[in-house]
C-alpha cells in the first residue's frame, strides 16, 4: 500500500471520527473535520498521478 493511501485513509478517519463528536455536541468541530476528510479522499483518488506526469514529461 502506498503512502499516500495510508495518509488518505488515516486523515479520513480522523476526519470521521472528529465529525461524530462534533454531531453529538461540539459543532464548530466541523471547521476542522470536513477538510481532512476531504484531503484524505483527494489522497486516495489521485494517488497515482506523480508518476503518470512524470512519464508524460520524459
Amino acid at each position: 500500500m502506498r503512502s499516500q493511501v495510508r495518509w488518505g485513509i488515516a486523515l479520513t478517519a480522523i476526519g470521521a471520527v472528529i465529525a461524530a463528536i462534533a454531531i453529538i455536541g461540539l459543532p464548530f468541530l466541523l471547521i476542522y473535520a470536513v477538510p481532512l476528510i476531504v484531503i484524505g479522499l483527494a489522497l486516495i483518488a489521485w494517488r497515482g498521478r506523480e508518476e503518470t506526469i512524470e512519464a508524460i514529461r520524459e
